[in-house]
């Protein structure tokens, strides 16, 4: 299997399983008060959300950037990653876990599996790729069921016009990606193979911001109709993939989230004709 095939179907995975962990969540939110309080917000339809929570990328980017600069301590980027990948990870196995149990249980269940993960990743850097799919299907979840679909389109537009400039204007997320991967951190998904003919590794990196704006596109758009969501899986998931294969061609670093949040944008309007046609 090839490495853009191998991108795809671990940004597949995360979609799937973060729009399953979404939808989870919606439900069980009418009768566990518990999952009501992961929600991230009181009003799903304030569009000033949007912007507070691109704020706070801008920040955390920056408090980032100032650790790798000036910190320059593993350790710390080793716990967040730790943090990130036990919280996140419990809120989809807990979501799995529902198929077959309760409230209480599956919680339990959930908190147990994040740790294990997190543990796995922290001892077994094989084990980077399922944490960070876990982790990224986790965040969607709760950034897509707490958000409205149109709050969440301008949230992922806002992400996308910074993706842009953090990549070809500032560069520094170029730099914060190449410290990633240099780390082998569950900050990105990863594909790579050993090049006999040219004696060396090749790889594919996508960040899992890259994952997270389209899973939570596509949890929020379920106030649309069931069949929206699919849509924006289908839509988000064939754009990855022209987007991996022209990146490679050209074999330059480019930001993978505005011909994303196009592909949401896009598909969301071919659903919208869909159904003004009658077909669904």
């Amino acid at each position: 299997m090839n490495l853009i095939a191998r991108i795809v179907l671990l940004f597949l995975a995360a979609q799937i399983l973060g729009l399953y962990t979404g939808f989870t969540l919606l439900l069980d939110a009418q009768d566990n008060p518990y999952v009501e309080n992961l929600y991230i917000t009181s009003d799903k339809e304030d569009a000033g959300n949007a912007l507070i929570f691109f704020i706070y990328i801008l920040v955390s980017a920056g408090l980032i950037i100032f650790l790798i600069r000036y910190i320059k301590s593993e350790w710390v980027f080793r716990i967040m990653e730790f943090f990130m990948v036990s919280v996140s990870s419990s809120i989809v196995l807990y979501a799995i876990a529902r198929i077959w149990f309760g409230f209480d249980l599956s919680m339990e269940i959930g908190v147990a599996g994040g740790l294990l993960v997190a543990l796995l990743k922290f001892f077994k850097q094989k084990a980077k790729n399922l944490a960070a799919v876990l982790a990224t299907a986790g965040v969607g979840a709760i950034f897509g069921s707490s958000l409205g679909i149109y709050v969440s389109l301008l949230f992922l537009v806002l992400l996308s016009v910074y993706d842009y400039v953090a990549v070809f204007k500032t560069k520094h997320m170029v730099e914060l990606a190449n410290y990633m991967v240099k780390k082998d951190l569950a900050f990105t998904i990863t594909a790579k193979r050993y090049v006999p003919e040219a004696k060396k590794e090749s790889r594919i990196d996508l960040g899992t911001g890259d994952l997270i704006g389209p899973i939570f596109v596509a949890v929020s758009s379920f106030e649309l109709g069931h069949y929206a969501p699919i849509f924006v899986l289908v839509g988000s998931t064939v754009t990855l993939f022209v987007f991996l294969k022209l990146a490679l061609k050209g074999k330059v670093v480019l930001p993978a989230l505005p011909p994303l949040a196009a592909g949401c944008i896009i598909s969301l309007l071919v659903w919208y004709l869909v159904v003004l046609t009658g077909v669904i």
